[in-house]
């Protein structure tokens, strides 16, 4: 069990939960009881932070990066009567974390609405168990493997809620904008709404300045401690603005910036030094180029994590650690990375679709003014600005279109719901069947993540940002280094939310809101800049380099002996080039073999359920 660095495993307040104490004994180093003596939460913390208030006849705890103290918790448990208060009581806290409580019998627990951290529930011999990672109640409760959910990961870009099946059966995920109830027969679950988005009403100047507040709110709540702290540079208008407001902190942040020998490579170390004479407070400026780190697909045969889902943070992990390997030898336990800006700062064509019924003009240039520099006609562009299916039958559609092979475009088009998402060709034709069934059965009533397709398509992505953010953080605790992304607190997220969509971005400006934000902050010559570097020269190399010992990798996991691929179809067409990068779907058998091949290797060992 410890293997899996920092996890924390909540219990009903009834005396059957002793069992599940009992299989833990030896792998935890915090446990914290129930009013009535009972074990209530049982912890492994390495890189994680556990805050917690154990007086009276309430308990309340926060894990991971808080803005909230001992005494905060302390006026929370006096105070609240009702699982309700105490959603509403915790939300007000900066940072990402989960929120567990225990009164008058019941048990409490909720996430992060953007899904940076999660909430699991299973039952186990007669007892509903809470935890924070899925793999430690499927070890606890001897779950099986879903291999129809792990056949679905094969695709790319799965929609909600197929995106978000765990990976064993008779195992539940709970949704970030929900808290839930474990009630005092210690088996009942209640689920409630404690998160709605807010309504895009704010001009870009209005939100600009609280968008700036809860940027330098959430990266404090990281350096408040006064601990020594790291950040990326990369010179991009993600993790430039992280590294200024960490600068501020009590020990100033070593900043590190990566360039590349590729065409352009040096433009971000370019953008980072012009960035740097704002920041005093970077007492150290570290320039690595990576070909000092691991390659793209580059060490994973070697690699050992342990993910509780299939993750592109996988294939990224030997990067990761090489640099966070490099913090422990300085000392430094807090790595701030940009992960999730893209994806709260860049807008997407289904924005357009919602402005078409209010501010049908506005809709109109903005998306044309988005198929300037494609062959896309004025007919088709009005014709999905018109578009008016409900979520349901957008799901329909596009599971049909993934059934049947259609030819989809790689992003989204005005009227889509989601990422338009494809079955692999290699996929077999029984795990293609079981898929196609489970997407239908799923189809059936599902609902979309918001009241529009701009509100779900927003969710959607912050949500798969989050979750890759998640697994990063994952990557982070077992190198000993806690990883965060403060982009994707959901402080941060909601003061962008709130900004209208046509100030949010616009067609013909880099993250103008991250720049109003900023502006008098960061140097203005720094905040003209209007492109980002990509890294597929380092994928097209990496891939070739490397094409052997994936193969020997997506054969080791058993990934190719379960049912789920045709290996003829796929060594047919899995073939480096020269010139282009591999598929999204070669990065998901890689994500899916990594995740596989490590939870078969802790499988194999004694079980937990057995102890």
């Amino acid at each position: 069990m410890d293997r899996y660095g920092s996890f924390i495993v909540a219990l009903p307040d009834i005396d059957s939960g002793s069992l599940v104490q009992e299989r833990l004994h030896g792998f935890t180093n915090v446990r914290l009881d129930h009013p009535s003596g009972r074990p209530w939460l049982l912890a492994r913390v390495t890189t994680e932070s556990l805050l917690a208030h154990t007086e009276g006849q309430r308990r309340v705890a926060m894990v991971g990066p808080t803005s909230a103290s001992p005494d905060d918790l302390g006026r929370i448990a006096r105070q609240v009567r009702t699982p309700r208060e105490l959603a509403d009581s915790s939300r007000r806290f900066d940072g990402s974390f989960c929120v567990f409580g225990s009164f008058e019998g019941l048990l409490y627990a909720s996430g992060p609405a953007t899904q940076t951290r999660r909430i699991f529930h299973a039952e186990i011999d007669g007892v509903r168990v809470v935890a924070d990672r899925a793999d430690v109640l499927a070890e606890l409760g001897g779950l099986e493997l879903d291999y129809t959910a792990l056949g679905l990961r094969l695709a790319s870009s799965l929609p909600h809620p197929a995106n978000d099946l765990p990976m064993w059966r008779d195992l539940v995920a709970v949704s970030g904008a929900e808290y839930i109830v474990v009630q005092r027969d210690g088996v009942t679950v209640d689920n409630e709404t404690w998160w709605r988005r807010p309504e895009p009403t704010l001009s870009r100047a209005e939100g600009a300045e609280r968008f700036r507040e809860a940027i330098a709110a959430a990266v404090r709540t990281r350096t408040a401690a006064g601990a020594d702290v790291a950040c990326d540079l990369s010179g991009g208008l993600d993790s430039t603005p992280l590294c200024y407001f960490a600068a501020q902190g009590p020990r100033g942040v070593l900043a590190r910036t990566f360039y590349t020998n590729d065409p352009g490579g040096r433009e971000d170390l370019d953008w980072a030094r012009r960035a740097l004479p704002s920041m005093p407070g970077v007492h150290t400026h570290e320039v690595f180029s990576t070909d000092g780190l691991p390659d793209f697909f580059g060490g994973l045969g070697e690699l050992r994590i342990h993910l509780d889902e299939p993750s592109q943070a996988a294939a990224a992990a030997p990067r990761i650690q090489h640099m966070l390997d490099d913090d422990v030898k300085r000392g430094i336990r807090t790595h701030i990375t940009g992960l999730g800006g893209d994806h709260l700062l860049r807008g997407v064509k289904p924005w357009n679709h919602t402005l078409m019924p209010t501010k049908p003009i506005t809709a109109w240039r903005r998306a044309r003014a988005e198929d300037a520099s494609t062959d896309v006609g004025l007919f088709t562009t009005l014709r999905q600005l018109l578009d008016r299916r409900s979520y349901r039958q957008w799901f329909a559609e596009a599971t049909s279109d993934a059934v049947n092979d259609v030819e989809l475009p790689e992003l989204p088009r005005i009227n889509d719901w989601s990422v338009p998402f494809r079955f692999p060709s290699w996929l077999s034709k029984e795990a293609r069947h079981s898929s196609a069934e489970r997407l239908w059965q799923l189809g059936k009533d599902v609902e979309p993540l918001g009241d529009n397709l701009a509100g779900h398509f927003d969710i959607f992505t912050l949500r798969e940002a989050g979750k890759a953010a998640r697994s990063t953080g994952l990557v982070g605790q077992s190198a000993g280094v806690s990883y965060d992304a403060p982009l994707l607190d959901d402080h941060v997220v909601e003061a962008a939310l709130e900004v209208r969509y046509e100030d949010r971005d616009s067609p013909i400006e880099w993250k103008p809101l991250m720049k109003a934000a900023m502006r008098g902050l960061l140097p203005e010559d720094y905040l003209r800049r209007t492109t980002k570097i990509g890294g597929g020269p380092q994928s097209v190399r990496g891939y070739a380099a490397h094409f052997e010992s994936l193969m020997g990798l997506w054969e080791e996991s058993g990934l190719l002996e379960c049912g789920l691929i045709d290996q003829d179809l796929l060594y047919s067409t899995v073939q480096p080039s020269a010139t282009a990068a591999p598929s999204s779907h070669v990065r998901t058998l890689t994500d899916a073999a990594i995740f596989l091949r490590d939870w078969q290797q802790a499988a194999r060992r004694p079980s937990l359920e057995s102890r």
